[in-house]
């Protein structure tokens, strides 16, 4: 009787995991199929910002959460374009208050729906105006417009894929540990000397074609895994994973390049990572990071037409030295605070 039971529990997890990794695959292929259809500017983003709505766990948007959403991308996206139009032209002022402004992001509590989409804005479109202030204001609206598009998207793919109630139903969310103000004022100053050097080199050598490196860099520096040796280690290796699924499938569109055949081998690919994103193990995580690198890879080298051949092993490479230099800068402000510690003297 036991063993029947048994068998029925595992039967039903399988079935809830192939709905979730079906809309999951399914789901992020038909978005990249329609981002990359349409042409707009970004629209490699699309399906990355999609990714968070399909994960394990992930509740389908309601009208309050979507507005929010929304909300969080407009106000950073206006703060963004506000504080470079204000202070782009005098850069002794600029960085250091991007320093400040940082530093504080990373420092509060308050503000957690909107962080990430603040430092992005914040890196990004001071970047982009370096070009032209019109071209800020085009990268601005267009974060906005990813945002929107991707709910949308989001809310066809639940139309066509319902979420059932035992898809989130024994997922528990993860309480954050309370910090100190000391601690949060340690992990704020670590994350800021981190992130400040690349943004220096990014605007005194207006880097504007590297703007993957710095979008994930400011992704990785939201992310406490990134601080840890081991974890980061794995966090690279699976982000190498997901560009080199990028490569294989960009070498077989260049032998077909068919816009059906493109979105075959995304479902292909997709299925393989949320096969084990479902799974519950505890690497199951790197494979949606991986997956999140497949879909911005492709997507950026795709858009690029002619010239994606020679920058796909670029990105890849551009990508590669981000992470490694998170972690490698992490792990090297660690160890010194490490080598402050044991000069404190005791008592």
């Amino acid at each position: 009787m036991s063993g029947n039971s048994a068998t029925l529990a595992i039967a039903a997890r399988t079935d809830e995991n192939l709905h979730g990794v079906l809309r999951y695959a399914l789901g992020s292929a038909m978005i990249m199929m329609i981002a990359l259809g349409l042409d707009y500017p970004l629209a490699y983003f699309t399906p990355v910002l999609a990714l968070n709505f399909l994960a394990p766990g992930a509740k389908p948007p309601t009208l309050k959460s979507s507005a929010l959403f929304l909300f969080s991308v407009a106000t950073a996206s206006f703060t963004g374009l506000m504080f470079t139009r204000f202070f782009l032209d005098y850069p002794l002022v600029f960085l250091p208050l991007l320093a400040l402004i940082l530093f504080h992001l990373y420092y509060t509590t308050a503000l957690q729906f909107m962080k990430v989409w603040l430092i992005i804005s914040l890196l990004l479109i001071p970047m982009m105006s370096m070009q032209s202030s019109q071209l800020g204001s085009v990268v601005a609206v267009n974060l906005f417009m990813n945002a929107l598009l991707a709910l949308l998207m989001v809310w066809v793919v639940y139309f066509l894929f319902p979420a059932k109630e035992s898809d989130f139903s024994g997922n528990t969310k993860k309480v954050a540990e309370l910090q100190s103000s000391r601690q949060r004022f340690i992990s704020a100053i670590t994350k800021t000397l981190v992130v400040i050097p690349v943004l220096i080199l990014f605007f005194v050598f207006n880097w504007s074609d590297s703007l993957l490196v710095l979008f994930f860099i400011a992704i990785l520096s939201m992310n406490p895994v990134t601080a840890n040796k081991k974890t980061g280690v794995a966090m690279i290796l699976a982000n190498l994973g997901g560009g080199l699924a990028a490569i294989i499938v960009f070498n077989l569109l260049t032998v077909v390049p068919n816009y059906i055949y493109s979105g075959i081998l995304t479902l292909l690919v997709g299925l393989l990572f949320a096969n084990n994103l479902f799974e519950r193990k505890p690497t199951a995580p790197l494979y949606g990071m991986a997956f999140s690198t497949f879909l911005l890879i492709l997507g950026n080298v795709i858009s690029l037409a002619g010239e994606a051949g020679e920058i796909v092993w670029l990105r890849i490479f551009q990508i590669g030295i981000a992470m490694l230099y998170m972690v490698t800068a992490f792990g090297w402000i660690d160890r010194i605070r490490g080598s402050f510690k044991k000069l404190k003297p005791e008592g």
